[in-house]
C-alpha cells in the first residue's frame, strides 16, 4: 500500500514552446526531385570523363551535384 503521505514528488518541468534546449538539425532529407539534375550531372561526368578524356570537367560536374545535394538538405532542415 502506497502512502500518499511517503510518495515521491515528480518534479515537472515547464512546456515552454521556443525549447531553447532543442538542437536543430544540420541537414535534413533531400528531395526527391532533385536526383534528376544529380543523376543527370553524373551522367554528363561520365560521359566527359571516358569520351572526352577530361577529367577535370567530370569532377567539376561531381562536385557540382554534390553540392547541389548538400544544399537542398540544408534547404529541408
Amino acid at each position: 500500500m502506497t502512502n500518499p503521505a511517503r510518495a515521491t514528488q515528480q518534479r515537472r518541468q515547464p512546456a515552454s514552446s521556443s525549447a531553447p534546449a532543442r538542437k536543430k538539425r544540420t541537414f535534413g532529407p533531400p528531395d526527391m526531385f532533385v536526383w534528376a539534375p544529380v543523376l543527370t550531372l553524373f551522367l554528363t561526368a561520365g560521359i566527359v570523363g571516358t569520351i572526352g578524356q577530361s577529367i577535370g570537367f567530370a569532377a567539376a560536374f561531381v562536385g557540382i551535384a554534390v553540392l547541389m545535394v548538400v544544399a537542398d538538405m540544408w534547404f529541408n532542415r
